[in-house]
């Protein structure tokens, strides 16, 4: 029953956005670029929602470059993409500026989704809040355990993280595994990639990015610097 409601709650707060863009007292243009963008986002995280259902049902292969795409599908979107996109065309900006924003908000989205994961599996659950090795009790196939797959000890971890599900011990034992192997400071350095590409990106668009904007955005890469929840 809750999951059912949660889902029929979603599909009328979509409804909702949609009403909310289309009566927008704003000129035409720009009020299509917002309907745009919102049709955008609806598709492209549905798909990466859809691919991660794939990818814990074993019906998608779980390479690396799968897991980051769906990674950043279902996260960078609508959490960073969005809204730095929809403040562009909110305030009259280029096609240009939006298309960097867009740049942007893919490599702090993707940074933070993966911040989620590592929390998810190696942070403190009383300081961040979640449930503590959901990701491993579900079969996430997250960027850890892709790597992980290429490890020596992958078929002790595969035996036990079947095990998760049902055993704390196993889990927790799935987390020492994981951290030794090197899985953990793999994704922290996926983390830092991600980092440095977005600063090298306001560095190198700077004629298009104006300094205020990167003041804003540099002061949310700040707040995702070392997050622990």
């Amino acid at each position: 029953m809750g999951a059912d409601g949660g889902i029929l709650a979603g599909d009328l707060m979509l409804s909702c956005a949609h009403q909310l863009f289309a009566r927008a007292d704003l000129p035409v243009e720009q009020r299509i670029r917002l309907l745009d963008l919102l049709e955008h986002t609806v598709f492209e995280t549905t798909a990466g929602e859809f691919v991660d259902v794939g990818l814990s049902d074993g019906l998608i292969g779980p390479d690396l470059a799968t897991v980051l795409a769906m990674t950043g599908r279902k996260t960078a979107t609508y959490s960073f993409e969005l809204p730095l996109r929809a403040a562009a065309i909110l305030a009259g900006a280029s096609l240009e500026l939006e298309q960097r924003l867009r740049e942007a908000g893919w490599y702090l989205g993707l940074a933070y989704q993966l911040q989620d994961d590592l929390l998810s599996t190696f942070g403190d659950a009383e300081v961040h809040g979640k449930d503590a090795f959901s990701d491993l009790r579900e079969g996430k196939q997250t960027a850890i355990v892709c790597f992980a797959r290429l490890c020596g000890e992958w078929s002790g971890i595969e035996t036990e993280l079947s095990e998760a599900a049902y055993s704390i011990a196993a889990a927790q034992s799935v987390r020492r595994r994981l951290r030794a192997c090197g899985a953990e400071a793999f994704v922290q350095n996926l983390v830092s990639d991600q980092m440095t590409a977005f600063r090298n990106l306001l560095a190198n668009e700077s004629e298009i990015i104006p300094d205020g904007v990167q003041r804003v955005l540099l002061a949310l890469q700040a707040r995702l610097d070392g997050r622990a929840s």
